[in-house]
């Protein structure tokens, strides 16, 4: 076969979409001829085709080499480089084109795009406008010049059999929080065009309306007209890893992330799934990486800390914490989450914990959880119990009763067992939400409770186990109160409290039962550097008998499970018989 016939077979079989085969050919040609310009032109539209943009700007450039006049190269070499990002490149070669060529309308529409790529709008109108004097038909630049200026009167007088400007009608329904409208608008764009981008819009407008199956069979047939639709990738990774999917939703992260390495989406939803299902380790880089993407973005550097807090690197779990934290200062629970792992740190390196404490005392020395963890770091009561205690458990309630759980935390459980059934009128000292009137509730009985924080109290009055709660410091009710209670129970409360003779003296004579966190050589209690008190069992007895109680016996248990150590103490009942 002639080389000429070669060609024309090669370029009918490209025509066709045979690409493989007509790349074959034109491989066959290149032997013989390795430096006919239309030859490598066409191999670069072949990789351009399969958007393989790199490959397809080499071929430009080496048939640009061997005919440097032929304007449809130098176009075909914008059209991969703005594909790549390459804008200022692009630029010069569609310029190039526009120098051969000036009267070329589809040079000044790729300006056009170019430049709205860039934001620089004013520019766009200008190229689209050029395009639209050399033919006033073009209906690809009337569309991207009504959508630019920001001109919906005009879209919507071209969307009739216009894909494009329903699509960009869909797109600002979209963003408008339309879902209904934007459907409507892209289900008719996609029934007059088979573009993934459309297919891809529709699909997100139809999972904002929770239609989840339709959704996920438009993102799978854009990405069966284009596998690269970074839409439909991310979209389908969320879906497959939302139902469990690991395995596909992995394959579609990994596929995103490799066409787009900057996707923070990608990075963060992908690092999330990997968390979920412990793969902690491989999660900790997707992290890292999108922290590096966007360090100014607080969540980002919070959520890579409670990894690293997870696995014991607590140093630099601070790092970060402290730098979400100065970044968005509101999120008490942050704030909060600081000062466990600064606690934690303390048992590590305590001088460094000490030194890193001061520094943020130093800093903010209005916040009330900084001033509290440096009053129990420094062994002293904090001035700020009351306050930081209401803080703490009401940020603290939503994941209570969750907590308690996974803590193994046991003294509801003992105490039911020890002392159940209750009779007559209960006063629940920190009844929290209500765990212990729960378990200990019955037809004999009637509880009171009292809490300082509001958020738990509303969970407790949920269970309707309460013949009162109130919002109140335990002091302060014990001293006004004059109703008659015939016991007083306090579950996991007055480690929360140094010295307990205030309270004891409160609620003497009547019954009382209660847990402590214990250290036997203690003098009386100590404060540890998570503001807890232990107390010495002994001591407490004392103070029981002094106040009158003639009966005492303690219970010695493990109160809960704390980061990995048993937390010993015991649950003291005391009456007067």
């Amino acid at each position: 076969m002639s080389y000429q016939l070669m060609f024309q077979k090669a370029v009918e079989l490209q025509q066709n979409g045979a690409l493989n085969e007509a790349e074959q050919i034109y491989r066959q040609i290149l032997e013989t001829a390795p430096n006919n310009a239309d030859v490598l032109n066409l191999l670069g539209l072949i990789a351009q085709t399969r958007g393989i943009h790199s490959e397809a700007i080499g071929y430009f450039y080496k048939a640009i080499e061997n005919a440097p006049q032929h304007w449809p190269i130098f176009f075909n070499l914008a059209v991969s480089l703005g594909a790549l990002g390459k804008f200022l490149e692009a630029t010069e070669a569609y310029q190039k084109v526009l120098s051969l060529k000036p009267d070329c309308k589809e040079a000044h529409f790729g300006l056009g795009n170019l430049y709205w790529a860039q934001n620089n709008l004013e520019a766009a109108k200008e190229q689209f406008t050029a395009a639209l004097k050399i033919d006033a038909d073009y209906l690809e630049a009337a569309t991207n010049l009504a959508e630019v200026s920001d001109d919906t009167d005009s879209l919507e007088k071209l969307s009739a059999d216009n894909p494009q400007a329903l699509y960009y009608l869909g797109r600002r329904a979209f963003n408008a929080r339309n879902f209904a409208a934007a459907a409507t608008y892209l289900s008719k764009a996609d029934a007059l065009s088979a573009d993934d981008e459309i297919k891809a819009m529709l699909g997100e407008s139809e999972l904002a309306l929770g239609h989840k199956e339709q959704a996920q069979k438009l993102f799978y047939q854009a990405l069966n007209l284009n596998p690269h639709n970074l839409s439909a990738l991310m979209n389908l990774a969320d879906m497959e890893a939302d139902s469990h999917n690991f395995n596909e939703a992995e394959k579609f992260y990994k596929r995103g992330i490799e066409i787009a390495p900057d996707n923070l989406r990608l990075h963060t939803n992908y690092a999330e799934m990997l968390c979920r299902n412990k793969r902690t380790l491989e999660g900790l880089e997707e992290y890292r990486q999108a922290v590096i993407l966007s360090p100014q973005t607080p969540e980002l550097s919070y959520n890579l800390s409670l990894i690293l807090k997870s696995l014991e690197e607590y140093e630099q779990a601070l790092d970060l914490m402290f730098h979400a934290f100065y970044l968005a200062p509101e999120h008490t629970d942050w704030s909060l989450n600081i000062a466990e792992t600064l606690v934690l740190f303390n048992e590590q390196a305590p001088e460094k914990a000490r030194k890193i404490c001061e520094n943020w005392y130093q800093k903010m020395p209005e916040n009330i959880i900084v001033q509290h963890l440096w009053s129990a770091i420094n062994h002293q009561t904090a001035a700020n119990e009351k306050e930081y205690n209401a803080l703490l458990f009401d940020n603290f309630a939503a994941t209570y009763e969750q907590t308690l759980k996974n803590i193994q935390y046991s003294v509801v459980d003992k105490i039911a067992e020890l002392y159940a059934p209750l009779k007559g009128k209960i006063l629940d000292l920190g009844c929290g939400t209500g765990l212990a009137a729960q378990k200990l509730k019955t037809a004999d009985n009637q509880f009171v409770g009292i809490d300082i924080s509001a958020k738990m109290l509303e969970l407790a009055r949920q269970k309707n186990v309460y013949a009162d709660l109130r919002q109140t410091d335990i002091l302060e009710y014990l001293r006004d109160s004059h109703s008659d209670f015939d016991a007083v129970i306090a579950a996991d409360v007055f480690c929360y409290f140094g010295d307990l003779r205030p309270i004891i003296a409160a609620v003497s004579p009547t019954r009382l039962i209660f847990s402590i966190e214990t250290d036997s050589a203690a003098e009386k209690f100590t404060i540890q550097a998570n503001g807890r008190y232990k107390h010495n069992p002994q001591y407490i007895e004392l103070l029981l008998r002094n106040s009158g109680y003639t009966e005492v016996t303690q219970t010695e248990l493990v109160l809960r499970r704390e980061n990995g150590k048993d937390v010993v103490g015991c649950i003291i009942s005391a009456r007067i018989t």
